[in-house]
């Protein structure tokens, strides 16, 4: 509430100083000379029409308006005075003279921004004439010759009341100005220590605000007089409008785009910065009035836009399940209502200088308004976006640390894991020896002998296992680099492996490989004890060797056993075993250590189930990149 009635009372005395002193004028009028070429005479002689305020406005036009002040110093209150000032605001009309019939006749008396700010006859942020009171009611007429907008407002006072009025103007307009550059330097502040994109382009944005506050204000034509060219300062308060609307088109659109818009829309939008070479062609040509006439057509059209695609956006519904740091940083609602507050004051001022209806003084500033209060609402609306992305990112950065942490901890856990499964392994395998040992020395019958040495194999091949998944998911696995025969190395797994002489091996001549044999034994030897065990007894295994130029294809095939077919979708799961085959002793590594190893060599393995089948497609590089 304080900032609110800190803004009504700024926005008040920004007002006050057309109201606050008497005017003189009784009776106003004015008349278009659509050709340029009229005499004062031929003014007075033409038709007038009464102008009833202190505002005069006919949009864009290319005409020259006479308007005539009926000036009467009986309502003077200090009869003391001497000279009046005809005051005319705003101070970027191209061209205003004054034809007053107690001044001398023969003397040229012109202003406007294209004169030069130390050739006024009163020198102020505003327009002014300098001239005598007189004794009796009398006409002064202004010539009045806009490319821009013929938006002017006249008074004519004492100096006294004059320079009253320029001190509560100037007093306005720097308040004015410090909340533009208190905007500016905390845009500038904040940037220091955050990054964030849409920051930066406020604080470009602010920048260009403020200079265009400095043209509209009169303090440019100040600051430039005496160096600027003349007729250059009018040129440049165009173009600095002109490349403000460009600026505030391009952040909108910036911000807009946060909250996902519709995209042809988003584009539409921006594509409007594309007025801004054009219009700066036109100013350049001599076409001032043609490109201020688009200006306003692009001012609707780009508010308009705005605010429909601040209605387009779908960031909170995309956004709906998600964790809060990916939550939009506001409402829909508040985003709509800014685009609509923001549309309300352009169209308010910009409306009036087209001419589509009347307004009144206050109209004036309007253009002033919609960059205060625009400025004010998105630094609000930036720092409360800045403190929750900053909030969201300590959040982020906690849960990263926490996440660091665990896996500091689960490698730690992970190393343990290993030297115990390293430590048991060494343990297990001397006693599984000596029970091999033991069982080879006796008379045992010899069906006793075989289930006892199958137990011991299947437990030595358990623990081989272990060992060879904690290598390879620490990473310790690394590929070594020979050349050899495949079909060589599938006949020595075969008769190392219980029952290897049911597998009947098919290949046309030998398969060189340039791979790492261990491995790709390990590969062959898992796949082929697989099929030993969980098809039927006596059932034959078939293992098929392909040749290619760059890459090899083996595949291990037997027949369904009682475990059934494995689940297509989890068969190379760590430790994943269908529920019959847990009938039998089995770790549940062998296929996944399988795909791991394949993957290690940049080959790949394929389940494809068939009639009463089970087979597996391998394709592996004939010669591996080294890892």
């Amino acid at each position: 509430m304080t900032l609110c009635r800190f803004l009504f009372s700024l926005i008040s005395l920004l007002f006050a100083f057309s109201v606050q002193a008497s005017d003189l004028v009784i009776e106003r009028g004015w008349v278009e000379d659509s050709a340029g070429n009229m005499t004062i005479e031929e003014a007075k002689q033409a038709i007038e029409t009464p102008l009833t305020r202190e505002l005069f406005s006919q949009g864009y036009s290319k005409s020259v308006f006479w308007i005539r002040l009926r000036i009467d110093p009986s309502q003077l209150r200090d009869q003391s005075a001497e000279n009046l000032v005809v005051r005319i605001r705003p101070p970027y009309q191209d061209r205003i003279w004054i034809y007053d019939p107690l001044a001398s006749r023969d003397k040229v008396r012109v202003t406007g921004d294209y004169y030069d700010w130390a050739d006024d006859e009163y020198r102020s942020l505003n327009l002014n004439f300098i001239i005598p009171v007189g004794s009796d009611p009398r006409d002064v007429w202004l010539r009045v010759k806009a490319t821009v907008s013929t938006l002017t407002f006249i008074e004519v006072m004492t100096e006294d009341q004059v320079r009253a009025a320029d001190r509560l103007q100037e007093l306005a307009t720097m308040l004015y100005l410090a909340v533009l550059l208190i905007c500016f330097g905390w845009a500038a502040l904040t940037r220091i220590n955050n990054k964030d994109k849409l920051l930066s382009y406020y604080l470009i944005r602010e920048a260009i605000v403020i200079v265009y506050a400095l043209a509209i204000l009169g303090y440019v034509r100040i600051f430039t007089s005496g160096w600027l060219p003349v007729g250059w300062l009018d040129a440049f308060t165009t173009l600095i409008s002109f490349f403000f609307i460009t600026v505030v088109i391009w952040f909108d659109w910036n911000l807009i785009s946060e909250f996902k818009p519709n995209r042809w829309l988003a584009r539409l939008h921006i594509s409007l910065v594309l007025f801004f070479p054009i219009a700066a062609v036109l100013v350049l040509m001599g076409k001032t009035n043609e490109a201020v006439r688009l200006s306003s057509l692009i001012v609707i059209a780009t508010i308009s836009l705005a605010l429909i695609s601040a209605i387009s956006t779908r960031a909170w519904t995309i956004a709906r399940n998600t964790s809060p740091e990916d939550q939009p940083v506001c409402s829909k609602t508040f985003l709509v209502l800014l685009y609509t507050f923001a549309a309300l004051i352009a169209l308010l001022h910009r409306l009036p200088i087209m001419g589509m209806f009347s307004g009144s003084e206050h109209f004036v500033y309007l253009n002033l308004v919609y960059p205060l209060l625009t400025s004010i609402v998105l630094m609000v609306f930036i720092q409360i976006r800045t403190y929750r992305l900053s909030k969201y990112q300590q959040q982020k950065n906690l849960r990263l640390e926490i996440a660091e942490i665990e896996v500091q901890t689960e490698r730690v856990q992970r190393v343990e894991q290993a030297n115990f499964l390293k430590m048991l392994a060494h343990e297990m395998k001397t006693p599984l020896s000596v029970v091999r040992m033991a069982v080879g020395g006796t008379s045992l019958p010899p069906r006793t002998h075989e289930v006892v040495d199958r137990a011991v194999t299947d437990m030595d091949s358990i623990i081989e296992r272990l060992l060879q998944v904690e290598r390879l998911e620490d990473e310790k696995l690394l590929v070594n680099h020979d050349n050899f025969d495949l079909v060589d190395v599938v006949k020595r797994v075969c008769l190392s492996l219980p029952g290897g002489e049911r597998v009947d091996i098919s290949a046309q001549g030998g398969v060189q490989v340039d791979s790492d044999q261990e491995i790709v034994r390990v590969i062959i030897s898992n796949l082929l004890e697989n099929a030993l065990k969980y098809s039927p007894e006596d059932s034959p295994i078939s293992i098929t060797l392909i040749n290619s130029p760059d890459k090899v294809y083996f595949s291990v095939e037997n027949q369904v056993g009682s475990a059934g077919f494995p689940s297509p979708d989890r068969v190379f799961e760590k430790y994943y075993r269908s529920a019959l085959a847990r009938q039998r002793t089995g770790s549940g590594l062998g296929l996944y250590l399988v795909k791991s190893l394949i993957s290690l060599l940049g080959g790949h393995v394929y389940y494809v189930p068939g009639e009463g089948l089970v087979r597996f497609n391998v394709e592996i590089p004939r010669q591996t990149m080294k890892v």
